[in-house]
């Protein structure tokens, strides 16, 4: 059977998404089967038949996101440059050299797939302005920024060497005129967005994770500890869309593991968009999971017939 051998990644968790981990678990209990002696395997035909399903679980496991990504429109080719040299470059030298203030690893970048899905949300709902909060190696900006609808980009990010490594793949790709750059916390730079007034038709959140409540709020009432939302300083445009990254964080809001410890931030976020009475929100199974949340009672028939949330 030739099929990939998972591994653990930079934290040492095992996988980046639910579907790794699954993977994962699936390898490793085919080897734990597979290591019975041969005289408890010949007395116990009930362990082939478990070792045999393990193993087409894991083959269907190990097939379903290459198949996905296969299955889509390929992203752009700068995009796939990005995460090459992205994958090649040294982040813990970097770090140690004190080149970058923080500890970066690769798979901190959404990949190619997820960057095609946010491309097409961008293209679909036609935004001309967007706001992402969370760069990283710049996949989705570019992504998004070649959308043809899309004008200008604001993208907020907490390491200035990603500024400067990012730029230039943003030149090449010829976007770099739409691209705004802003370095510094994302919660200051959100406030001081929302005082000026500015309004984005997408915002795309993919930050650290246990401050995605006080984003949302800032994003929804321009104040990141909000309860009740107003729209006269929200940094989101009527009829405008919210689309927030790693949702279903390798499962761990559901199956918790000491692995994953922001497990318990998204599940919290998670319940506190499900639960707001301001919003409409699905949760779609792309990549580590992404949310997409509107604001309710923006077109006609919004609050008709409203059902139990």
């Amino acid at each position: 059977m030739s099929c990939t051998i998972p591994t653990l990644n930079a934290h040492g968790q095992p996988g980046d998404t639910p579907n790794d981990r699954l993977a994962y678990l699936i390898h490793h209990l085919c080897l734990e089967l597979d290591s019975m002696p041969v005289s408890v395997q010949e007395t116990s035909p009930g362990l082939a038949k478990a070792l045999a399903l393990a193993n087409e679980a894991r083959r269907v496991v190990d097939g379903y996101d290459e198949y996905v990504a296969r299955m889509s429109s390929p992203p752009h080719p700068i995009v796939e440059k990005m995460l090459k040299e992205g994958n090649e470059r040294d982040w813990e030298r970097l770090h140690k050299e004190g080149k970058t203030k923080f500890r970066l690893i690769p798979e901190m970048s959404a990949g190619g797939y997820e960057a095609v899905a946010l491309s097409h949300l961008a293209r679909m709902s036609k935004a001309e302005r967007i706001l992402e909060v969370g760069m990283f190696t710049g996949t989705t900006t570019v992504s998004l920024a070649l959308a043809p609808w899309t004008k200008k980009i604001t993208t907020v990010e907490l390491e200035p060497y990603l500024a400067r490594i990012n730029r230039p793949y943003f030149q090449q790709a010829g976007v770099a005129r739409k691209i705004d750059i802003k370095i510094g916390d994302a919660m200051e730079v959100l406030e001081e967005l929302a005082e000026e007034g500015e309004k984005f038709d997408m915002i795309f959140i993919d930050a650290d994770k246990p401050s995605y409540r006080q984003y949302l709020n800032i994003c929804m009432s321009g104040c990141s500890d909000s309860g009740g939302w107003s729209s006269y300083q929200s940094l989101l445009a009527q009829g405008g869309m919210i689309v927030v990254d790693n949702t279903a964080y390798k499962g761990a809001p559901w199956a918790p593991d000491e692995r994953y410890p922001q497990g318990k931030d998204i599940d919290a976020f998670n319940k506190h968009v499900r639960e707001h009475g301001d919003i409409d929100a699905v949760m779609l199974p792309i990549e580590d999971g992404i949310t997409l949340i509107r604001r309710r009672g923006e077109e006609p028939g919004d609050n008709d017939n409203v059902w139990e949330r």
